[in-house]
Formats: C-alpha cells, sequence, structure tokens
C-alpha cells in the first residue's frame, strides 16, 4: 500500500478551548480522520506536521498518538514509521473472535440489568443502522455510486460501533472495558477495507435480537446472540 504524507488535513481540524484537554481534543478530531476518510491506513502520521497545522505544541499530539495507538487505529515501527493502521480481513477476523469472548463477560455481568438509558442508546444507533442498510441497497452498483457507498458504509461503521460500545461501557470491569474498545475499533477500522461487504442485513437482524434479549432480561438468549455473530463471514479472512 502506498503511504501517504499527513499533508491534506489543513483547515478541517480544530481543538478549540472546551472541557477537554488539548490532547484529548486532538485525540478525538484525529480519530475522526480516520473514521471518515480524511487519513487513511498506512498514511504516516508526523507530530511535527501536525504540531505545526494545530498551532500548539507536539506534546499533546504526541498524548493522542498515543492513545491512538493504544486502541489499535494507529501503529508505528521505532525509528521507522508512525502510520494509520492497516488492518488486513484476517485480523478483522481475529479480533472479532476475541470481541465475542469479551462480550459474553460483559452480559454475564450486566445483562440481565441493563438501564433503560442504554437500551434507548442502543435502539438509537440500531435505528441508524438498519436506515442505513436499507438506503445502501437501494443504491446502485456502479462507479458513479462508489462515493455514496463509501460513506453509507462509514455510517454503518460508525452506527454499529456505537450500538455495541453502548453496551460495553455499562461494564465495571476498566481491564474489560478497555480490550473491548480496541477491539471494537479494529474490527471497524478494517471493515471499512474489506474486500466485499460483510451481511449487514443480517447484522441488523442480530442487533434487533439482542435488543429484545436485552429487553426481556434474557441473558440466554443475549449468548446466543454473541455466538451466532462469532460466525460471521468476514470477506477475504477465509482459510
Amino acid at each position: 500500500m502506498t503511504e501517504r504524507s499527513t499533508a491534506g488535513l489543513g483547515g478541517t481540524m480544530s481543538v478549540g478551548a472546551s472541557r477537554l484537554t488539548v490532547g484529548d481534543s486532538v485525540y478525538r478530531e484525529l480519530l475522526s480522520a480516520i473514521y471518515d476518510g480524511r487519513l487513511e491506513p498506512g498514511q504516516r502520521l508526523n507530530d511535527v506536521a501536525l504540531a505545526n497545522e494545530l498551532g500548539i505544541s507536539r506534546t499533546p499530539v504526541r498524548e493522542a498518538i498515543q492513545q491512538l495507538r493504544a486502541i489499535g487505529v494507529v501503529e508505528s515501527e521505532p525509528n521507522r514509521f508512525t502510520r494509520v493502521a492497516v488492518v488486513t480481513p484476517a485480523q478483522v477476523r481475529q479480533h472479532l473472535v476475541v470481541w465475542v469472548a469479551l462480550m459474553h463477560a460483559v452480559i454475564d455481568e450486566v445483562g440481565s440489568a441493563l438501564p433503560k438509558g442504554v437500551l434507548r442508546r442502543m435502539e438509537t444507533q440500531h435505528r441508524q443502522f438498519s436506515r442505513a442498510v436499507e438506503e445502501l441497497r437501494k443504491l446502485g452498483s456502479g462507479d458513479e455510486q462508489l462515493e455514496q457507498r463509501i460513506e453509507k458504509a462509514r455510517g454503518l461503521a460508525t452506527a454499529n460501533f456505537g450500538f455495541f460500545a453502548a453496551l460495553s461501557e455499562t461494564s465495571a470491569n476498566p481491564p474489560l472495558r478497555d480490550a473491548l474498545e480496541r477491539a471494537q475499533h479494529v474490527i471497524s477500522l478494517g471493515s471499512l477495507s474489506l474486500p466485499e461487504w460483510v451481511d449487514v442485513a443480517g447484522l441488523a437482524e442480530s442487533q434487533a435480537r439482542l435488543l429484545e434479549a436485552l429487553h426481556e432480561g434474557d441473558s440466554a438468549g443475549a449468548h446466543a446472540v454473541l455466538d451466532a455473530l462469532r460466525q460471521l463471514v468476514v470477506p477475504g479472512a477465509e482459510g
């Protein structure tokens, strides 16, 4: 894959005053740029260039890049490069297996007593995901609609991440939450580069079944949905 420099972000990032630290603001902006395509897999990140572009010191940029490395969306080799992670289909599959195992632990912890606010948040994300699936289905397969399909794919990844993150974040176990966050980010980033679509309609159905089980306090049913998700076919990861 051809590696790109950090050039091209100009004017798209802001780290203005807020309740967040400057490092947290840079982290969120870079993460957003990775998911919306302004920063592509394999694109190099230079802390000096980013700091100059943003008009800030190198320290918060370095802190942000370290946070991104911790969740698996940035990778580096000492004295060689720091870049947006290139996630292969095989890695997506591997992290999916890990993610399912971790989510079983979340269900064991909170599955039968989930706060209503969390369920409402999951319902909102599920509606967004299902709507994007339907809109994607209506798009043609011609090159003239490629950009629209890519945009819908990013929307699907965001809504799916939000759906499951709402559940995983309810855990009171910090190491479990951290491990899930990393797995979810690697899966989401990698899903944007798969050679073919995953079964998004089937994924929407799985979301609906999981919601139903959680509404009913049916932990066994929730575990069954997770077991089914473990069998999700990841295009390009076969064999």
